[in-house]
């Protein structure tokens, strides 16, 4: 009973809070439960958000949150744990009581004193809560949350990491933020729409959603570098009338100019993402001497370039998603992931670190005029890191997590009269292993191996069918591999590209023979 007048008489919010920031913590959404990857049957999948003590059970371990902060502290404290658990292998656990803290210790909810929070931690060489805590403020960041600018996301990179003797930590707060199902949805929804009968499907406002997606997933501009580009800094320079095959150059913008100027670097970028840029400057009559992406003024508000592209690129992410993630985000069933324009820049330093690029190649991808930030980025990826990266590939959990995310359902080979997938592996035909149901009438992408990863592919329900299919890819990997040592480079990136399609399809006949899908 007393607990219950406690909860009664508990303030309505954090003294600490400003009132803008009260009000938006009361226009958030919070996801009716909060989703757990299981690692077994024991495990507790699910909490419901509206109770004030989550208690879940997960690797043997029971963990309990306990949320009797004010309802607006607390609320806030909700959501963040969702979007904590929805891109991570587990919740917050131990953790939970830092983040909680920090709620009711500091004077000021703004990213200085985040910052500044992170800062002490660091330089005490004490890591406990330190890259929960930086999770967090991250996504404050993207959420938009009052105090906490997009722009802040850079400065957040550049904050001190303890001291640690373990490198899975070190390496926790430098790896890629985006899973690889996530990289494989944009590259192929990129490719659909940049087809003339995918363009013409896109509104005004969808197409320069998407243009802007296709130059932050393939270059990673900042919003300053995104500012300056001109019409002409995106162009065709190659065309093969019998072929159709054609090349694009992007000239890459300084990102932070100095005192002398430095001509800008050429990189190339595929056909697809050039076709939705042309595309774009044609429905907006943008010329070669025109801004790119030109500040459109709001009567209503003034949100500064930045934020309107930040919003451009966490909408088109949106817009790519199968229709029943968007029915489920919609609904509240299901937490909206978001991301800025530094995720995308990070996400690209961090591949190609990983990869083995030299520093002047990052820096000239970047738009750097030094190489110090490129030479984080290869410190930052130890073969450790690497080994780290190959394990989660194999992982069941791991599977289990991305598993399906984008394949759609089964359906029996005798029911189905749409489009049937057939092709060519290594010079064996591959006769209807499942349905597809995408809209326009020719596919682009290559048959077969990029369909386990689409959520138009409706894989039909026998087994062996799709069992051959992995038998072929299995052995194209092995001699992916073989060929790649032998030669020296064992960073091929074909490698990863195979070990993907080899688990895709792998975790499609575990569903298949488990009745899950």
């Amino acid at each position: 009973m007393n607990n219950l007048n406690a909860i009664k008489a508990r303030k309505p919010f954090n003294n600490n809070f400003s009132m803008t920031q009260v009000k938006f913590i009361k226009s958030i959404n919070l996801p009716t439960v909060m989703e757990i990857t299981v690692g077994s049957e024991f495990d507790t999948p699910y909490v419901l958000t509206k109770n004030d003590r989550w208690e879940y059970e997960r690797l043997g371990t029971t963990h309990v949150n306990i949320f009797d902060l004010d309802r607006t502290s607390n609320k806030l404290l909700k959501v963040l744990s969702v979007k904590y658990a929805d891109s991570h292998m587990s919740p917050l656990a131990k953790s939970f009581i830092y983040v909680k803290k920090i709620f009711q210790e500091l004077d000021d909810i703004n990213f200085q004193s985040f910052s500044n929070w992170l800062e002490v931690k660091a330089n005490s060489n004490r890591n406990s809560g330190y890259f929960e805590i930086k999770a967090i403020t991250k996504y404050l960041i993207r959420m938009g949350f009052p105090g906490f600018d997009i722009d802040d996301d850079e400065k957040l990179a550049r904050i001190a990491v303890p001291n640690t003797a373990n490198p899975f930590l070190r390496y926790q707060d430098t790896e890629n933020t985006m899973p690889s199902h996530l990289k494989s949805l944009i590259i192929k929804r990129l490719v659909e729409f940049s087809t003339d009968d995918g363009l013409e499907l896109l509104s005004d406002t969808e197409l320069k959603n998407l243009s802007v997606l296709a130059l932050s997933y393939a270059a990673g501009p900042r919003p300053m570098q995104f500012s300056v580009m001109t019409g002409k800094a995106i162009k065709c320079i190659a065309y093969n009338a019998q072929t159709k095959l054609m090349r694009y150059q992007m000239s890459v913008p300084i990102a932070k100019q100095g005192r002398v100027s430095v001509e800008s670097t050429k990189i190339a970028l595929s056909q697809e993402i050039g076709l939705i840029i042309d595309s774009y400057k044609n429905r907006f009559g943008i010329k070669d001497d025109d801004p790119l992406y030109p500040y459109v003024k709001n009567k209503h508000k003034s949100d500064a370039l930045s934020v309107q592209l930040h919003k451009s690129l966490n909408d088109a992410l949106f817009f790519i998603q199968s229709d029943e993630n968007k029915r489920s985000i919609i609904e509240n069933r299901k937490n909206c992931p978001t991301y800025t324009l530094y995720d995308f820049r990070h996400n690209i330093g961090h591949s190609m670190a990983m990869l083995n690029a030299s520093a002047e190649e990052i820096a000239a991808v970047l738009g750097h005029s030094s190489l110090v930030a490129a030479q984080n980025y290869i410190m930052a990826t130890p073969e450790l890191s690497l080994l780290k990266y190959k394990a989660l590939g194999e992982n069941p959990v791991w599977k289990n997590m991305i598993g399906l995310l984008l394949t759609g359902y089964s359906v029996d080979e005798a029911d189905w009269n749409g489009h049937t997938v057939s092709g060519m592996l290594k010079g064996q035909f591959i006769k209807r292993i499942g349905g597809c149901g995408r809209h326009q009438d020719k596919c682009h992408l290559q048959k077969i191996r990029s369909c386990y990863g689409c959520f138009y592919f409706r894989p039909f329900k026998n087994p062996s069918k799709h069992e051959v299919v992995l038998e072929i890819i299995t052995d194209e990997l092995l001699d992916t591999v073989q060929i790649s040592n032998d030669s020296g480079d064992k960073n091929n990136p074909l490698i990863d590209t195979a070990t993907q399609t080899k688990n895709e399809i792998e975790m499609v006949i575990n569903r298949l023979n488990g009745g899950l899908l």
